[in-house]
């Protein structure tokens, strides 16, 4: 069946000048006979997450080769090359010209155009993550550099081709339903770094940020299909002030006028159910693609009447559901066992569309996510901002100038990690008694109320900079350590970032020979299943370290490691350790209750009936501050901060549940279930070839937190005095997350 003109034009997103091949529908062949794939040369530009995908979409493709890594982190960088060639910078790299002919751009948008811009003007072809640029300005100077080089420039839309996506845009393509007449996209997911309140990330700069790093994903596809945006409507929903003075708008809803079609987008982050859906009504059925889920399915007519016919379509509807959901979960098989090379829907679209990149490359023509298509989504992202921020829009008024650390006075106490959910707490309640405080951490954007304070002087890095450390410490004679300093993908990594972050600060609390630090672990350095004694500050860490998970075997490691320095070295150091902690900033869904698959159900460890080591984070920023100010010598000392309200597992869900008004349940287990399972699941991996440690029954023990608690030497060596009453601990602990 032949596609109409305007099918067409749809299909492929906007119209193809005059001259110019379109691109072809993700999921059709691309490359015709005769054009052959070209050996490449490529330099990946950042080291960070994301550069780890596109690696492994580069080596799943024919005739790539990745040359080269660039990144100032040059261990980050040197950990990706694998033995390939490091640099510093882009200039550096180009002065090896020779190396490389195409690059991907991975750095953080505020700086795509000046990494890009050197690139494109040297001739290389160049592959921008999303979004092309911050501005529209930007964009065209791209996009007028790689004309005058004769670069190829493209932008990574990946969501372009998903499969769920890609599917929709060839029934769409092949008529099967008639003439598209409207686009309907619903955008409703979880955003991590929300939850997280990592307020520091590019996205919550100023709020049109969001739609650039997250809103422009729904919207490139609703571009493919509807064309170029040119008029908006907009409205957004209302704002939440993530620091003073600094607004986010999670919620949005777009009324679009396309080339081709109307269309409309809902957007919202930090939503508790994601669902990801777009919808094409046509002539003669409706075609949706659910991006979640990873289906496509229509909703058509038969030839019947309308009683059988309703029946017919809609058993066929169901039918392309189920037969989607048995796809997806023999290929999720499939791979595990490695039977497959990796089959999620997000690898898939990015191996695709830097797929798509390549073949555009080899045939001479521009990509269908060209400079041209990515600028046009920034300019639509811009518009719709506009429309639905107002003057909000760029962001918070500017701040007052506050003075560098080095024009303040000393600080008395460095809280290392103090923008966190802990650390802000504890820097309010130093603040309380009048205390100057240093704070270390990572980002120093968009900061809780309080850190703002001019007593508080702000340092940038983390723990594992020893210079970054030993210029926060500076000469405060109290050092508070919050931060844990990081994860990684093996334990060697999660020993390098938490046991080498802790070594690194109690080293710089030696060398700057502070008074005390106060090293702020967690309950997860001991053993907490069943056991005959009480669990006290003094009982010792986990004795049996490698039959836990990662970051408990670390954290045990830590305990010891400091308390070896204090015996060996003289390290003044305490060693507090929180229960689950709760309140407000923290997320409802704690691991210790259980493993949540997703938000509405908790897989108990156990039954879920013994009393948990739950303690607010007010009672714990309150012991953290009377043993920074404690005279009676505690160095050498450790200290259990376990709260006197302790419900179990299945009261602190179902009290959540009422609160917040959902259907949370809690689902008790046993813990020989709860290993089989993980077991059997180790065992699938195994068969698959991936390596890493048996689950340790032991550690399933451990999480149920079936342990009996005495913080009776907390309180009397610190004069602690935890909350008692059950109406306040649910007034703070779980009533903060009604919403």
């Amino acid at each position: 069946m032949s596609t109409s003109p305007l099918v067409q034009r749809i299909a492929f997103g906007i119209t193809a000048p005059q001259g110019r091949r379109p691109a072809a529908v993700p999921g059709s062949s691309s490359v015709t006979a005769g054009e052959a794939r070209r050996e490449r040369n490529v330099c990946l530009v950042g080291a960070g997450n994301i550069a780890a995908v596109h690696a492994k979409a580069l080596t799943a493709l024919p005739g790539i080769r990745i040359a080269a890594i660039v990144d100032p982190d040059l261990a980050a960088a040197r950990r990706l090359a694998g033995g390939r060639s490091v640099y510093g910078s882009v200039a550096e790299a180009l002065r090896d010209c020779g190396r490389f002919d195409a690059a991907h751009v991975m750095v953080p948008p505020d700086v795509h155009r000046e990494a890009a811009l050197p690139l494109l003007e040297a001739g290389c072809a160049v592959l921008l993550e999303k979004p092309l640029a911050t501005s529209r300005r930007e964009c065209d100077e791209l996009a007028a550099a790689a004309g005058r080089s004769g670069a190829v420039l493209g932008v990574n839309q990946n969501f372009l081709f998903h499969p769920a996506f890609a599917r929709l845009r060839r029934e769409i393509a092949a008529g099967a339903y008639g003439r598209p007449r409207f686009v309907d996209c619903i955008y409703s997911v979880a955003l991590r770094q929300l939850a997280a309140r990592q307020f520091g990330h590019w996205m919550f700069r100023a709020p049109g940020n969001i739609l650039l790093e997250q809103g422009i994903h729904p919207l490139s596809q609703v571009v493919s299909l509807a064309g170029p945006v040119q008029q908006v409507r907009a409205a957004a929903g209302p704002p939440v002030e993530i620091a003073p003075g600094a607004a986010f708008f999670p919620t949005m809803t777009a009324t679009l006028s396309c080339a081709s079609l109307p269309a409309q987008l809902r957007f919202a982050v930090g939503q508790s159910f994601p669902f990801w859906q777009v919808t094409v009504v046509c002539d003669d059925g409706v075609v949706v693609a659910d991006l979640i889920a990873n289906r496509c399915y229509a909703h058509g007519r038969t030839r019947w009447l309308d009683p059988l016919d309703q029946f017919f379509s809609g058993g066929r509807t169901a039918s392309a559901m189920f037969g989607a959901a048995l796809r997806n979960a023999g290929a999720y098989g499939l791979s595990t066992l490695r039977l497959t090379r990796a089959g999620d829907p997000f690898f898939l679209s990015m191996k695709a569309s830097i797929g798509a990149f390549y073949q555009a490359l080899d045939a001479g023509r521009p990509p269908e996510a060209d400079g041209a298509f990515g600028g046009a989504l920034v300019a639509a992202c811009e518009a719709i901002g506009d429309a639905a921020f107002g003057s909000a829009r760029s962001g918070p008024s500017a701040p007052s100038v506050r003075r560098s650390p080095a024009e303040k006075p000393p600080a008395q106490v460095a809280v290392l990690g103090g923008a966190g959910f802990i650390g802000t707490h504890t820097v309010r309640r130093l603040l309380a008694e009048g205390r100057r405080v240093a704070v270390l951490g990572r980002s120093t954007r968009n900061l809780p109320a309080g850190l703002s304070d001019e007593r508080v002087a702000l340092h940038r890095g983390d723990i594992r900079d020893a210079e970054a450390v030993r210029r926060a410490i500076g000469e405060a004679s109290v050092v508070i350590n919050l931060a844990h300093g990081g994860g990684g993908a093996s334990f060697e990594q999660v020993r390098a970032a938490m046991v080498g972050g802790a070594e690194t600060v109690a080293r710089a609390c030696l060398a700057a020979g502070v008074r005390r630090l106060i090293h702020v672990g967690s309950i997860s350095s001991l053993y907490l299943g069943p056991r005959p004694d009480l669990v006290t500050g003094s009982s010792p860490p986990e004795p049996r370290p490698e039959q836990r998970a990662d970051y408990a075997r670390a954290k045990a490691l830590c305990d010891r490691i400091l308390l070896e320095m204090h015996a060996r070295e003289g390290l003044p150091v305490c060693i507090l350790r929180p229960g689950l902690v709760v309140g407000e900033g923290s997320s409802p869904f704690h691991s210790g209750l259980g493993l949540f698959n997703n938000e509405q159900h908790c897989i108990g460890w156990n039954r879920g009936r013994n009393p948990l080591p739950f303690v607010l984070v007010q009672d714990v920023a309150e012991a953290i501050v009377l043993a920074a100010q404690a005279e009676a010598p505690i160095e050498g000392r450790s200290f259990n901060l376990i709260g006197d309200v302790r419900p179990s597992a299945q009261a602190y869900v179902a009290a959540l549940a009422k609160a917040t008004g959902r259907p949370l349940r809690f689902h008790p287990s046993l813990p020989f279930v709860v290993w089989t399972g993980e077991l059997g699941k180790w065992c699938i991996k195994a068969a698959g070839g991936r390596r890493s440690p048996p689950p340790s029954r032991r550690d399933i023990l451990s999480r149920g937190l079936s342990a009996t608690f005495d913080c009776q030497d907390a309180k009397r060596a610190l004069g602690w005095a935890p909350t008692g009453d059950p109406a306040v601990f649910a007034r703070l602990a779980i009533d903060v997350h009604a919403r």
